[in-house]
């Protein structure tokens, strides 16, 4: 009973624990379904959107290429999700079982701890009766076994109950002398035993013929009662016969019944059709009233939405790349293209220099007007390229210049003064002289800033600067120094 519940327990557990698991890949699978709905509205929305328009997913210019790559890697996306999906929707299937049998096994053993109960009662009682058996054996042991032994002896040598066994002498010797023949005695008794049947069987028939008697006097009483019965039968056919007369007589006058009945029908039928007609047009009128009332809330809410509309449409060309957002960034970039061309100077010598262009033309040639866009243009002593043809030294001194001068401005629009500048890595990808001119450029902006933090793990650029925090990693975890 023990191992059952221990086992039952075992069983609750691993049932707790598909019930987690259960609910969790639900959780799963209902955020996977909602991904799956957002890739599908996002490729319906890009299979709707025409060439040379925004692409609605990363908002570059759509071509067929892109529209491709991309439709590919939602699908891609779309389909992997959907496999997990439907291989935890098999996982949810297989869990439901096992708590099933989890459920039915616990079931199975759920009067086990009753059992162990009444049974370690019935140890209680047995142990507490062996307890008494032994208390009472060693009694018997100290008394009752002498005395055993001495009534044992008193047997064998017949010294028990001398004035009885006197008399039974004296007894034995009266019988003897009045002649007793047990035998002939035993025969009698038979003999007596047989004939008591005899007694019985008189008895009963005694009792018969008592029943006889008052079966004879039943037997009399019905006779009479049924010679009355046939003079009933007799006065009611005779009843009967009038009364059937009679009925033929009035059935000859009387109109058909069952002419007037089919009229009396169809009268009813075409009532009831008259009201199901009535019942249908008045629910019309009702319902004829009740859209008339939602016609006129409805032209008042069209009214209202169209209103709405309006001044929606007016605020999403406002904050549309054309509305406020564009005149923002068209205030800005001067600034911005100033501040990072300052720092740009410090930091190549002299030699690159950056430039926002924010329209440019079609692809189609045919088109006069220009397209909102904002590009970077880099140039340097060998002319103008594109980003991705500088060096990786030469990229990072662009991006430090681009988010220095795009933080401060951003600041000096809220009013507020940029307190720390943190710099992670980005000295690997410079050359010496790159990483001189980073350091002095970095000591030129030290001042615009409470606090600069520089994280590198170049050992040469230690002396650089007066401050440093150095971390080292060892056996026991890592030491932290500052200097």
């Amino acid at each position: 009973m023990q191992a059952k519940v221990e086992e039952r327990n075992e069983l609750s557990n691993q049932q707790t624990e598909a019930r987690e698991k259960n609910a969790a890949l639900k959780v799963e699978n209902e955020s996977l379904r909602k991904e799956m709905d957002e890739i599908k509205k996002r490729i319906d929305s890009l299979e709707e959107t025409q060439n040379d328009a925004a692409c609605p997913v990363c908002g570059q210019e759509l071509s067929a290429a892109h529209r491709k790559s991309t439709l590919k890697e939602l699908n891609k996306e779309g389909k992997d999700k959907g496999d997990q999906f439907r291989a935890n929707k098999t996982k949810l299937e297989e869990i439901e079982l096992q708590i099933t049998n989890y459920q039915l096994q616990v079931t199975q053993f759920a009067s086990a701890e009753k059992d162990i109960l009444i049974h370690s009662n019935t140890v209680s009682q047995l142990t507490e009766r062996i307890e008494s058996l032994k208390s009472a054996e060693k009694e018997w042991e100290k008394t009752g076994k002498k005395r055993l032994a001495e009534v044992s002896k008193a047997l064998e040598k017949e010294t028990y109950a001398a004035d009885a066994r006197k008399q039974l002498t004296k007894l034995d010797k009266e019988l003897a002398k009045l002649g007793y023949d047990t035998f002939a005695h035993d025969e009698l008794r038979k003999k007596e035993i047989g004939l008591r049947e005899i007694e019985s069987d008189y008895h009963n028939l005694d009792s018969a013929r008592k029943v006889s008697k008052q079966i004879e006097g039943e037997i009399e009483s019905l006779k009479e009662e049924r010679k009355k019965k046939k003079e009933e039968i007799s006065e009611q056919e005779k009843s009967y016969e009038k009364i059937a007369r009679a009925l033929a007589e009035s059935e000859t006058l009387s109109p058909d019944v069952n002419k007037v009945e089919r009229e009396l029908f169809a009268l009813r039928e075409d009532e009831n059709e008259t009201r199901s007609q009535v019942g249908a047009a008045r629910q019309k009128v009702e319902t004829l009233v009740t859209l008339r009332s939602r016609k006129t809330d409805y032209s008042g809410q069209r009214e209202e939405l169209n209103q709405q509309i309006v001044r929606h449409k007016t605020l999403e060309r406002a904050f549309g790349k054309d509305g406020v957002p564009a005149l923002l960034i068209e205030q800005a970039l001067p600034q911005i293209e100033q501040k990072a061309n300052d720092l740009l100077d410090r930091l190549s010598d002299g030699h690159m220099s950056i430039r926002f262009v924010t329209q440019s033309e079609y692809k189609d040639k045919k088109r006069d007007d220009l397209k909102e866009t904002l590009d970077i243009q880099i140039s340097d002593s060998a002319g103008l390229r594109d980003y991705e043809m500088y060096s990786g030294g030469e990229a990072f001194r662009v991006n430090f210049a681009i988010r220095l001068a795009l933080s401060e401005i951003l600041s000096q629009r809220k009013g507020a003064r940029l307190q720390t500048l943190v710099i992670d890595e980005g000295f690997g990808s410079q050359d010496a002289q790159g990483r001189q001119r980073l350091i002095e450029a970095i000591n030129l902006v030290k001042h615009d800033f409470a606090k600069i933090l520089i994280i590198t793990h170049l050992d040469e650029l230690k002396d650089a600067f007066p401050n440093r925090i150095e971390v080292e990693k060892t056996e026991r975890g890592s030491t932290v120094t500052v200097i």
